[in-house]
């Protein structure tokens, strides 16, 4: 059974815009450590469009030394049919919990037909859990329509407005929400849970907005939300595009966890917190 929150856990690169193993797998184990239910390796917060599939494969090995029972659920973003298969085959054998795909970003518009055949032959390739990731900001919009009609266990949905959610939901489409300030909303809704990427700094805290609205107490589950928000919106600039949004959140976390996140990796650049920021940030840590 897919459901909880779970981490669309960053990718750690060094300097020279290698992948860090040692790192990635490490931060891995901290976000598990920290209560999350699983981790979504290569997403968009992993960066995911930009790494290899001989890197996905190598993290994917390494990500499975550490999950101790709890689910790993990798993403393949390409635009590449042939590549998706490639790791599915690769991955068919493997104790993952499912594999997220997103449709393509690159040829546009596509008929609903055609992004239809695609998932029915991603779906073929696998015995694993199809998730279709829904984020119109960078690609291909998958309906609710249809969503309801390819074999998959569901879609992360990244859209930011809570309407699409409910849309798949009436279509008996399961849901992992990817806007975390929409998760308790998407859970009242019946969402299975959250794929949230501010969990890669905040996991206990994103993990406690699951387990408290789970266990009936919505209004603390509330208020850890909102000083989640609260404390990421105290850091983002109006003129952050959504990568700089990402590099921002690895500046934090740095801060507050003393954590090695690394950089973003080519073309991507980074962004450096103000010291306002970077104070109050301090003063949160303790």
């Amino acid at each position: 059974m897919i459901e909880g929150l779970f981490v669309p856990q960053f990718t750690i690169f060094n300097k020279d815009h290698k992948v860090d193993y040692v790192a990635t797998k490490e931060h891995g184990a901290w976000l598990l450590g920290h209560g999350v239910t699983g981790l979504v390796p290569f997403g968009t917060f992993g960066e995911g469009s930009s790494l290899s599939l001989a890197e996905k494969k190598r993290v994917t090995t390494d990500l499975l030394n550490i999950t101790n029972g709890k689910m790993l659920i990798p993403t393949i973003i390409s635009n590449s049919l042939a590549e998706i298969q490639e790791y599915l085959e690769f991955a068919e054998d493997l104790p993952i919990a499912g594999v997220m795909v997103s449709p393509p970003s690159y040829y546009r518009p596509v008929t609903d037909e055609n992004l239809i055949e695609f998932y029915r032959l991603i779906a073929r390739k696998t015995t694993h859990p199809i998730i279709a990731y829904n984020i119109p900001a960078t690609v291909v919009t998958i309906s609710s329509s249809v969503a309801s009609q390819i074999p998959i266990w569901g879609v992360k949905d990244s859209s930011g407005i809570i309407s699409s959610a409910e849309e798949f939901l009436k279509k008996k489409v399961k849901v992992l929400v990817g806007s975390d300030s929409l998760l308790i909303q998407a859970l009242q809704h019946g969402a299975s849970g959250g794929i949230c990427g501010l969990g890669n700094i905040f996991p206990a805290q994103m993990a406690e907005v699951y387990r408290k609205y789970r266990g009936g107490h919505v209004q603390e589950a509330e208020e850890t939300l909102k000083f989640v928000i609260d404390t990421v919106n105290s850091f983002l600039k109006p003129e952050f595009v959504f990568a700089d949004i990402i590099s921002a959140v690895k500046e934090a976390g740095k801060v507050l966890n003393d954590s090695n996140l690394g950089a973003m990796r080519l073309p991507v650049g980074n962004v450096s917190l103000s010291p306002d920021a970077v104070a109050k940030l301090r003063v949160i840590k303790g």
